[in-house]
C-alpha cells in the first residue's frame, strides 16, 4: 500500500528535499508532484530481490556490461517523477564519460528496471511505473509477481508477455547473455 502526502501548498520536491527526509521506515518517491511513501518490503520480497540482484550483478560485473543498483537509487523521470525500481541496470555505453558515480539521482530511467510486486500494488500503479520508465529511456522491464510465481517481460508499457516459473528472465540486447530461471526466485532454502 502506498500513501500520498498532500499539503495545502504544493511543495516542490527536489533532490535536496528528498535526501533530507528522515529514515522513517518508508520508501519515498515523487509521483505527479506528490510525495509517495511505501512501507519497507517483506522478507520474501527482500529474498527475491537479493537472489536476482546477486545473479545480475555477477553477470554484469564479469562481462563488464555496466552497473547494477538496488532500490535505494533514485531516478528522475522525464516527467519529473522520482522512481526507485527494486533493481536497476545501466549500460556501460550510457555511463561512458563519467569518471565516478554521480552524486545525484540519475537523470532518466535505467536500461533495465525490475519491480518485485508487493501484494498491495494495483495494476494502475504498475502501469504508471512502466509508462514512466519507458518514456524516460528504459529498454526492458521485468515485473515479478511473487504470489502467483510468474514474471512479466516488458519491452514497452503495452508490449508485455508472461513467463511462468519454468521460463527465464532474459537480458536480450539490454543485458547481453543474461538468463535466469524464474523458479529459482522462489526456491525454498536448502540447508543440507
Amino acid at each position: 500500500m502506498t500513501t500520498t502526502v498532500h499539503g495545502h501548498d504544493k511543495k516542490v520536491w527536489d533532490e535536496a528535499t528528498l535526501t533530507a527526509l528522515p529514515e522513517d521506515g518508508y520508501i519515498h518517491e515523487v509521483v505527479n508532484g506528490e510525495l509517495v511513501m511505501s512501507p519497507k518490503n517483506t522478507f520474501e520480497h527482500g529474498q527475491i530481490c537479493a537472489r536476482l540482484l546477486t545473479a545480475l550483478l555477477s553477470h554484469v560485473t564479469e562481462n563488464k556490461l555496466g552497473v547494477v543498483l538496488d532500490s535505494s537509487t533514485g531516478f528522475w523521470m522525464k516527467n519529473e517523477n522520482c522512481r526507485a525500481p527494486d533493481i536497476s541496470f545501466i549500460s556501460r555505453d550510457r555511463l561512458r564519460g563519467l569518471t565516478q558515480p554521480p552524486r545525484a539521482f540519475f537523470r532518466g530511467a535505467p536500461d533495465l528496471a525490475v519491480e518485485i510486486l508487493p501484494r498491495s500494488n494495483s495494476p494502475s500503479e504498475v502501469n504508471d511505473r512502466l509508462k514512466d520508465y519507458f518514456e524516460s529511456g528504459a529498454r526492458l522491464a521485468w515485473v515479478v509477481h511473487p504470489v502467483e510465481r510468474f514474471a512479466e517481460i516488458c519491452h514497452s508499457p503495452t508490449d508485455r508477455s508472461l513467463a511462468g516459473s519454468e521460463g527465464n528472465l532474459e537480458g536480450g540486447d539490454v543485458v547481453q547473455g543474461f538468463s535466469y530461471l524464474i523458479a529459482k526466485l522462489f526456491e525454498p532454502w536448502d540447508w543440507e
